[in-house]
């Protein structure tokens, strides 16, 4: 028996031994020919880049399309700048020797940059190359990033009465306060760009008062693809209570959570923020919440939010004209009406907080997929007075239907394309009354029958 079994074990090792010998891979050839290197991307281009923040992770993938390995003498960048660094196989360098790809096979390169601050007002551009020697063949790949210097705000509180002016962005981290009595004055062409999570809070007065030729701009800080127009990137424009007297005119605010935020409960009527000639897109939660607060609106296009384009919550003064209120839900899922008009808001811990409702609308389109764009609730028993008329308003509400148009579709020129204007069918064409608001929200100017919501129809 000791005789077979090691018998046994002498033929299993042998056996083993062949195996793992006929195993072994072949030497890998290489070919010595000319070589072209396939590549993902014939350039590789970072869009605007804050000085001194560093990049999201750019890839560039090469490709040997030949039937045998290939020996890549050299990969580098030619990085006189300093703006640009590389990962080849896990390493971070400038240059990479002798690196091999085998027949048929693939080679990732990440690329992140960093550009220095240049001390200028204008964007400016970082140009190096990426280079490739294979077999005395070279092969580049531009690496181009477009840059820009900013002013930098991190979880501060401002010195009071300051002033924003065109040129260099501000790029605002965590949070900044305009302090109670203070005011921060944002002149035209200023460019205000908050990263993920930020949030701008107001106490005492905003005036952010653009123009036709050079609007004011709010915004997220990242503008490479899918960022640009994507919800939900920075918090938002948050009053609190006691400011009072903000203006926002000529502006675009976007990609926020909720743009615009308005909790400043007072005795009066007078508008806390009155909003003209602007523009609100692209809220995960919503465009405009006021809670018992004084808002006008003229000439504003607020659309595509995640939960109400406009809220107004126990009580207050809502003041609307000339302005579009859409909603399709591009991008997201939403059981939230357009706009909610209520004299009452259940708290948290089950109180109940209310306000006089006062509300006049006219010469607007409300307007989305929803079979009730608008609600409101009366709960509160609380003054509630509501005058909307000369409207186009989506809804199965009779109680609109003397003084407005309802469920008639406006003819959206492209509203999947956030297009707004009206088209030449369109049912809101001329049945305006004449508010003695002249011009719309592109500067054209509307005529003595002016049309509905917040762009004038006009033949291209």
């Amino acid at each position: 028996m000791k005789i077979k079994h090691y018998l046994f074990l002498t033929v299993l090792t042998l056996f083993s031994s062949g195996v793992i010998f006929s195993c072994k891979p072949p030497e890998t050839e290489f070919t010595n020919g000319k070589v072209q290197l396939r590549f993902s991307e014939d350039t590789v281009f970072f869009d605007t880049l804050i000085s001194t923040v560093k990049s999201v992770t750019k890839r560039l993938k090469i490709y040997n399309d030949e039937s045998k390995a290939v020996s890549i003498a050299y990969i580098g960048i030619t990085n006189a700048s300093n703006a640009f660094d590389i990962t080849v196989n896990g390493i971070n360098g400038n240059d990479f020797e002798h690196t091999d790809l085998l027949a048929g096979d693939s080679l990732l390169i990440l690329l992140n940059a960093s550009l220095e601050e240049q001390n200028q007002d204008l964007p400016f551009v970082v140009e190096e190359t990426l280079s490739f020697m294979t077999n005395g063949v070279e092969q580049t790949v531009p690496v181009i990033a477009w840059g820009q210097d900013a002013h930098f705000l991190r979880d501060s509180v401002l010195v009071c009465n300051s002033s924003w002016r065109a040129g260099k962005p501000y790029v605002i981290y965590d949070n900044i306060l305009v302090d109670s009595l203070c005011n921060l004055t944002i002149e035209p062409g200023t460019r205000i760009y908050s990263h993920f999570g930020s949030t701008i809070y107001v106490q005492g007065t905003v005036h952010a008062n653009g123009t036709a030729q050079k609007p004011i701009l709010f915004t997220n800080d990242r503008f490479d693809s899918g960022f640009d127009t994507a919800p939900g990137q920075w918090g938002g424009i948050v009053f609190l209570e006691g400011s009072k007297d903000n203006e926002i005119s000529f502006t675009t605010i976007k990609n926020a959570r909720d743009a615009i935020w308005l909790g400043t409960p007072d005795d009066d009527n007078i508008p806390d923020l009155t909003l003209t000639n602007t523009r609100i897109e692209n809220t995960s939660g919503s465009g405009i919440l006021c809670f018992t607060s004084d808002l006008s609106m003229t000439n504003c296009l607020v659309d595509n939010c995640g939960e109400f384009v406009l809220a107004a919550l126990a009580g207050g003064t809502i003041e609307i004209a000339h302005s579009t209120l859409a909603n399709y839900g591009l991008g997201f899922f939403r059981t939230q009406p357009i706009a909610v008009f209520t004299d009452n808001l259940e708290l948290n811990d089950g109180s109940v907080l209310s306000g006089d409702l006062t509300v006049s609308a006219q010469n607007s389109i409300i307007w989305g997929t929803q079979q009730d764009e608008v609600v409101f609730s009366d709960a509160g028993g609380k003054l509630f007075d509501i005058d909307m008329s000369h409207n186009l308003i989506r809804s199965t509400d009779n109680s609109f239907s003397n003084k407005n148009i309802i469920n008639q579709d406006p003819l959206f020129v492209s509203p999947f394309e956030f297009n707004y204007r009206i088209d030449t069918l369109s049912p809101a064409i001329d049945q305006g009354v004449d508010l003695g608001i002249s011009f719309d929200l592109d500067s054209l100017q509307r005529d003595n029958l002016p049309d509905l919501g917040a762009y004038e129809w006009r033949q291209d």
